[in-house]
Parts: C-alpha cells; sequence; structure tokens
C-alpha cells in the first residue's frame, strides 16, 4: 500500500531513483528534469516538518522507542520511508536552488538557504539517527537503534549522507573558500552530537562507514572544525578521533592554505597551518589509518614540501615536537618505513630545513631548528643509553643532523647573524657526544673528525669551530674538532684565507677561560698546533705591548720544545710557531735592550736545538735513540730539508753564545758547529733519497752564506723553502 502511495506522489520507483539521483550528483542537478513535481515547494517543507515532528514524537512516545529507536518496528517500511524522505530532499533542495538562480555567488540569501536547508535535513533524519538526551541526565541518552538493528539502521543513515551529498553538490558552486558549506555545516553536527564519550561503536561504525564517501576533499575546514577535532582527540572514542582525521586528511590544504603565498597572508592561515601540523603528528602513530590502501594520511605526508610550513612559530613547533617527544618512542627516527621517514621528513621541513626560496623563508628558522636537533639528539641518547642502537647507526644520525645543518639557510640577513645561528645549531647537534658513554663518545669523536674533514670548507667550517668550543664538555674532543676545523678552513678550492686570512678563525675559536690550561694541554698530545697557532694571535691581539709579547714568546719557545709530530701530516703546522717565534724575537732585540737580548739568544738557541732534532732521519729521545738505535722518524724528507736549512742558518747568525748577527753585509763568523750543519746541508743535495730536493737545498745554502743576510732574513728562507717544498698548503700562505 505504502509503495502505491509513492507512486501515486511521482516518486520514482527505488532503481529508477537510484540512477538518476546518481547521475544528478555528477551532473550536479539538484532534480532531474524528467521527474514531474507533483507536490508544490510548500507543500514540501509542509510534508517534511510534519514527518519531521511526527517520527520525534513516536520515538519520544514509548520506553520501547526511547530505548531502542524506531527501527526495531519499522523495519519492514524503510525502503519506503528512506525512499520518499530522499524524495522529499531532492524536491526542497531543487527548488531552492531554482530559485537561487540569478544570487551572486556567496551572497548572504545563498548562506542563508544552504543553513536552513541543512537544518532541515538534520531535523528530518533526527528521529531515525540521532541520541535523545532524557530528562534526567544522570541516565542512559536514548540511542538511536539496537545493534541487531545496526543492518536496517545503516540503509536510513546511507539516507541521510546521500542528502548532505546532494546539499553540497548543489551548492558548492554558489559559494566562496572561505564560507561554510554543507559538508562543514555536517561534520560540525557530527562532532557536536555523534562524538559524545560513550557513543556506542556499532552506532559509530554505521556513520562512519556512510559519511566516509562523501567528497571531503572538496571541503574548507576553518579554525572553528579544527578545534572540534582537538576536542574529539581528547574526549571521544578512538573511532571518531580516526574518522574525523581520514576526513581532514582528504582535504585539500594546499588550497586551504593558498593564502600563504600571498605578501601578506590572512591571520588565520598562520592558525589553520599550525593545526594542520599537529593533526599529522597527532594522527602519524594510527596504523589503522596508515595501512589502508591509498591512505590519504600517507599521501599528506607524501605533501610535505608543498605545504607554508614557514608560517609555523617556534612557540607552536616546540609545543608539537613536545607531543612528538611524549607520545612517540625514541626508536622511531630509525624505523625505515614510509610513515615513519615522512613524519620526520615533515617535522624538518616545517622546522626549516630545506627551504629553498625567498617565499618559504622561516623566519623563526632557526629555533625551530634548534629545537628539531635538540629532540633527535634527545632520543639518540636515550637509544644509546639503552644499548638499542648500533654505534655505526649513531654515527650516521649524527652525520645527518651535521648534513642538515650545514645545508641551512638562516634567514638572517648579516654574517655574523647568520654564524651565530649556525654554531647555535651544531651546538645543539655536538651535545651527543656529551650524552653518550665513554667508548660511545670516543667513536663519535673519530666520525665527527672524519665528517668534517669530508665536509666542510673554507667560512663554512667557522660556526663548527664556534660551537665546539661552547658545546663539547670534553677538552679533548674540543681540541681535535676545532684542529680539523681550522684545517678545513684551509681546505677550501678556492680558499677564503686568500681574502680574508686568519681573520675568521679568530673571530669564531672561543676557547673557554675555565678549561683553558687543559684545553692547551690536550692540543699539545693531541697535535693540534694550528689551534695553539690560533690562540697565540689571539693573545697578542688582546694586548699589543712588548711584555705580552715576550710571554708570549716564552710560551711559544716552551711548547716547541715539548712536541713532535706523530705524523707527516702535522708537520708543516710548525712552520707557523718557527716564523712566528723569528717574527717575536726580531721585536725584543730591536729594543737593545741587555736582558732581552739575553733572553731572545736562548730562544734562538733552544730553538735551534729542537730544529736540528726534528731534522735527524731517526728519533733520539730514549735509551734507544741515544745509541743511534731509535725508529725511523714519521715526518717527511722535504721537512728535513726546512728544518736542517733553518738549523743551519740560526747557527750562522749567533756565531757565539752571546751574540746576534742583525746587521748584513758583515762576513760571519762561522763557528765549528755552524760549519759542520752546513757541510751536512751540502752533503744533504748529494744523498739519493733527497734528490727531489736538490734545488731547493742547493738554493738554501747559498741564502745562509750569503754575507748580505742576516737573522733578520730568517723568515724569507723560511718563505723560500715553503713556496717550493710546500706550495699547496694553504694556511702557510700567509708567511710565504
Amino acid at each position: 500500500m505504502l509503495e502505491s502511495v509513492l507512486e501515486s506522489l511521482g516518486v520514482p520507483l527505488r532503481g529508477s531513483q537510484e540512477r538518476c539521483w546518481e547521475e544528478e550528483a555528477n551532473e550536479n542537478v539538484p532534480l532531474p528534469a524528467s521527474v514531474e513535481l507533483f507536490l508544490s515547494t510548500e507543500q514540501v517543507t509542509e510534508t517534511i516538518e510534519w514527518l519531521s515532528d511526527y517520527f520525534l514524537k513516536l520515538r519520544l512516545s514509548s520506553r520501547d522507542f526511547r530505548s531502542f529507536g524506531l527501527f526495531s518496528k519499522w523495519a519492514p517500511y524503510i525502503p519506503e520511508v528512506k525512499r520518499f524522505l530522499e524524495y522529499l530532499v531532492h524536491q526542497l533542495v531543487y527548488a531552492e536552488v531554482s530559485s537561487l538562480s540569478q544570487e551572486p555567488v556567496g551572497s548572504n540569501r545563498v548562506l542563508a538557504a544552504l543553513r536552513s536547508l541543512h537544518l532541515a535535513i538534520t531535523k528530518l533524519f533526527k528521529p531515525w539517527v540521532e541520541v535523545l538526551e532524557r530528562e534526567d541526565a544522570s541516565k542512559q541518552p536514548c540511542y538511536p537503534w539496537l545493534e541487531s538493528d545496526s543492518p536496517v539502521a545503516s540503509n536510513m543513515v546511507q539516507s541521510y549522507a546521500k542528502s548532505i551529498g546532494i546539499l553540497h553538490e548543489s551548492f558548492k558552486d554558489k559559494l566562496l573558500p572561505s564560507h561554510h558549506g554543507a559538508l562543514w555545516l555536517h561534520l560540525m553536527h557530527y562532532c557536536q552530537w555523534w562524538a559524545a564519550p560513550r557513543m556506542p561503536e556499532h552506532i559509530l561504525y554505521a556513520f562512519h562507514g556512510e559519511f566516509g564517501s562523501l567528497p571531503w576533499k572538496e571541503m574548507h575546514p576553518d579554525q572553528q572544525l579544527m578545534d572540534e577535532f582537538f576536542k574529539v582527540e581528547r574526549g571521544s572514542p578512538k573511532s571518531c578521533f580516526l574518522f574525523l582525521g581520514s576526513v581532514l586528511c582528504e582535504v585539500n590544504w594546499v588550497s586551504v592554505l593558498s593564502s600563504a603565498w600571498s605578501p601578506r597572508p590572512r591571520p588565520e592561515t598562520h592558525g589553520m597551518i599550525v593545526c594542520l601540523l599537529y593533526m599529522v603528528v597527532l594522527l602519524a602513530k594510527e596504523q589503522q589509518l596508515l595501512t589502508r590502501e591509498e591512505s590519504p594520511l600517507l599521501n599528506l605526508l607524501g605533501q610535505t614540501s608543498s605545504l607554508p610550513w614557514q608560517l609555523v612559530s617556534a612557540l607552536s613547533y616546540e609545543s608539537v615536537l613536545s607531543y612528538f617527544n611524549s607520545h612517540y618512542p625514541p626508536a622511531i627516527i630509525l624505523v625505515k618505513e614510509p610513515a615513519a621517514e615522512l613524519l620526520l621528513k615533515l617535522l624538518k621541513v616545517s622546522a626549516g630545513f630545506g627551504a629553498s626560496s625567498d617565499s618559504h623563508t622561516h623566519f623563526d628558522g632557526t629555533l625551530k631548528c634548534r629545537a628539531y636537533i635538540q629532540q633527535i639528539v634527545r632520543f639518540l641518547s636515550v637509544l644509546e643509553q639503552d644499548g638499542k642502537i648500533a654505534l655505526s647507526a649513531l654515527e650516521h644520525e649524527m652525520s645527518r643532523l651535521l648534513d642538515d645543518i650545514v645545508l641551512f639557510n638562516p634567514p638572517d640577513p648579516d654574517m655574523p647573524s647568520r654564524h651565530l645561528a649556525l654554531s647555535s645549531l651544531f651546538a645543539e647537534a655536538l651535545t651527543i657526544l656529551n650524552h653518550a658513554s665513554v667508548s660511545t663518545a670516543e667513536s663519535l669523536r673519530v666520525a665527527l673528525r672524519s665528517w668534517v674533514e669530508a665536509t666542510l670548507r673554507g667560512l663554512g667550517a667557522m660556526p663548527l669551530l664556534t660551537a665546539a668550543c661552547q658545546s663539547l664538555a670534553s677538552v679533548r674532543h674540543m681540541a681535535e674538532t676545532t684542529e680539523a676545523c681550522v684545517t678545513a678552513y684551509f681546505n677550501e678550492d678556492s680558499p677564503a684565507s686568500q681574502d680574508l686570512g686568519w681573520g675568521p678563525i679568530l673571530a669564531s675559536l672561543q676557547i673557554p677561560e675555565l678549561t683553558a690550561e687543559d684545553f692547551l694541554q690536550e692540543c699539545l698530545s693531541l697535535g693540534s698546533y694550528l689551534t695553539l697557532y690560533v690562540y697565540t694571535l689571539q693573545r697578542l691581539n688582546a694586548e699589543q705591548t712588548l711584555t705580552n709579547e715576550m710571554r708570549v714568546l716564552l710560551t711559544l719557545s716552551k711548547w716547541l720544545d715539548q712536541v713532535y709530530p706523530s705524523t707527516a701530516k702535522d708537520e708543516a703546522k710548525l712552520f707557523l710557531w718557527w716564523h712566528k717565534a723569528l717574527h717575536l724575537c726580531l721585536l725584543q732585540v730591536e729594543q737593545e735592550d741587555a736582558v732581552l737580548m739575553e733572553s731572545v739568544i736562548r730562544i734562538l738557541t733552544a730553538l735551534q736545538g729542537r730544529l736540528s732534532v726534528l731534522a735527524e732521519e731517526k728519533i733520539s729521545s730514549g735509551i734507544l735513540g741515544a745509541l743511534g738505535l731509535g725508529r725511523r722518524s714519521p715526518l717527511s724528507n722535504r721537512f728535513r730539508v726546512v728544518a736542517r736549512s733553518m738549523s743551519a742558518f740560526l747557527l750562522v747568525q749567533i756565531p757565539v753564545d752571546n751574540q746576534i748577527r742583525l746587521r748584513p753585509g758583515v762576513e760571519p763568523q762561522v763557528s765549528s758547529r755552524a760549519q759542520q750543519a752546513l757541510q751536512a746541508l751540502d752533503a744533504l743535495a748529494l744523498n739519493k733519497q733527497y734528490a727531489e730536493y736538490q734545488e731547493q737545498i742547493c738554493q738554501a745554502s747559498q741564502f745562509i752564506k750569503d754575507s748580505r743576510h742576516s737573522l733578520h732574513d730568517g723568515n724569507q728562507l723560511l718563505a723560500i723553502l715553503l713556496n717550493t717544498l710546500y706550495p699547496d698548503v694553504h694556511y702557510l700562505d700567509a708567511i710565504r
């Protein structure tokens, strides 16, 4: 009987109705023109209001209907009721849209009509699908159906979802992106009415299954909707959180956040990008969303590089990291799965790593990147302390952090600020050595030095030089790292040292005062001779007086007597010390003070003796060394050429113990020791081992014997030798 009544009203048969309305939805037309309208718009409106009121009163009319819903008694009639409700909705929407055909997009009348239609549809389906509160709030609410009625109830929920879909399709071209569309209204209604804390799962299952098919990618969320999402995360059933999260992942966020690329982004865009970052971090731990076929969450994570994370403030970013720290295991940074890798990439990119253009400049980039590094170091330290990370993996992760810092482009325009920004990031990364066990820290120290040697060049090494002094707790680690940085500064193919010299290094090396003595001793034992040379220059610059210069000269003389390079790689560094010692000696003797002269003679004599030791082919220290059986010197033949030449030169310029030859032109009084040294130097030219250096040896011998040269020309001889023997060692350029 009900079937015939529907036919008499012009309601299409079930199959034809569904086909017509599917076509109509695809064509964005609310009702097919072939369907004859048997009811006027007023009659449709009145019928909807009457049905809404009737079924709501029926729902409240008895204890059974309140407790079990309408489906328990109306199940046989649901197909026809569903057809009729859908028919009424289509009629109402069609009539309203037709009346708005001349209205401009987004007019007040359009918005009012949309809200009115949504309210009417909601009221129409309310008796069937909504939870009703009892007068006594302490009692359980009246749920719309029992679990046993879920199959038939799902049909009504499907009809409700279709009605919302038709409303959306009919109005989406009549609204601006900033307007609240049908999907927005529906989702807000969902959050307020169906995401209650104790909502039964069988009801939510039906909602989520049917509502999930709506075209959510066309929805434009706003701050109000995102606030509802976070409320759901905190206090609603887990399935509500997953459903809402999945829906929001389908949204076209590039379109939603399009204002971010304008010169002056709208204030609400700043809030939305923060909400999006929070949302993704909240959802990325949910395997149910990640393992779905064509997962919207994974798709959204894959859009990391195309979203305007530069609008995320440092405070907001740190808040997101706080959640990440408390809800994710440290091992996530080692997991080789797409979701984990994409999440870490998101956190890195949203911090400001990898920003490539001015339009993506992160003005809080340094603070955010520092927070990111702190978080990664925290996780790595926990893994190391718990023994849950292999040493090779730890070294790899440390190198990755350092690589990220090298590529980071600070937002600061001036060089000093950029240097401070990068050094602060390096300082955070280096704390991983402080937190590690002794054995692990030693391995990381070696890995750090290898990374510096392989990666840094020129001015790029200066921020790490500053950071090493500020951050590393071990003076040994500090001494080795600073030396590696100074060396790296001079390893550039087109060295900055040619233009800037040692200036950037002098400004960047900041030795902690409390550990200065320990640091200097470590430098001596490790062979960090360049670092000690920089320290010497800093002391000279700090106080430009003869007294201070003598103090520095005495310190340098003491160091020269203590050091013996362990490898040929470090030998050339001593030339800087020799050069500075000779220069300071000349400054002192210019004062023509007898006491100063005596001190200088002692220093030069000690220097000559040390040069003689360094020039030997075998190490002369120890018992075997004293017997001439010491092991072969690790120093190169070219170094010995320079050492022998400078030793012979000093012997010639100090003819007797209390005199220095300062005036050229006077034939030198060559002592027997000086004569022996010159003969040994000349003999070196005939030695097959030194055949390739024959020219330099002869040149040095002639220079030393030339009476026109005095002690003042010592550094000239050194420069002549270095120009041909060490042409590619750039840290010697300043003394050539």
